[in-house]
């Protein structure tokens, strides 16, 4: 098979499930989504276990899934995957980044274990609009954060920036985000 095959090819080989899709996926997304991982597990047996689970829960969801990014589709899958094994190794004591991250977004956003999966689609939606109103930059921060779970350190020396701008830029947009979503009538 091509090694330069597309992402609706690949849907397609998952759609007619076609093994190949699996080993295409690892040759096409391997790299990257192992980079997600790490990002948040530490052992490397960990991010392995999260992206073959990644693998297997596409496999799984696809059909009936039809996912047009399939890159974005994967790097979800992957980040609920990383999540879960953080949450299975430490129930009592979370991980450092996964509790930095996560008290740096609730004061935007609502606590999604008492949401339902209705406002779940609402309030990302919502993110989604925010995010088109922001400059490149400020978006790309944001997302390789909040979705990437990359450290500030990280972001400020791929995007050229001091540590405090990064932060500076970060508490600024997440301020902009707890207004945007109060005037959409969600409260944190």
């Amino acid at each position: 098979m091509d090694e330069h095959i597309k992402d609706s090819e690949l849907v397609e080989l998952y759609l007619s499930r076609n093994e190949l899709a699996v080993e295409q996926t690892e040759k096409l997304y391997g790299k990257r989504l192992k980079g997600l991982a790490k990002s948040f597990l530490s052992d490397m047996r960990d991010v392995e276990e999260c992206v073959n689970d990644t693998y297997l829960k596409a496999w799984n969801s696809i059909p009936p899934q039809k996912p047009d990014d399939l890159f974005s589709y994967l790097a979800r899958l992957c980040r609920c995957t990383a999540y879960n094994i953080i949450d299975k190794q430490q129930t009592s004591k979370r991980s450092a980044q996964l509790v930095e991250l996560t008290h740096e977004m609730e004061e935007c956003i609502p606590d999604n274990s008492r949401s339902a999966s209705q406002d779940d689609k609402f309030i990302s939606a919502l993110i989604n609009e925010f995010l088109n109103t922001l400059s490149c930059d400020k978006c790309d921060m944001f997302v390789k954060r909040y979705w990437y779970g990359e450290s500030v350190e990280q972001i400020a020396k791929e995007m050229g920036f001091t540590k405090s701008k990064v932060k500076t830029t970060l508490h600024r947009t997440r301020d902009k985000l707890r207004k945007f979503l109060e005037k959409k009538g969600v409260q944190p």
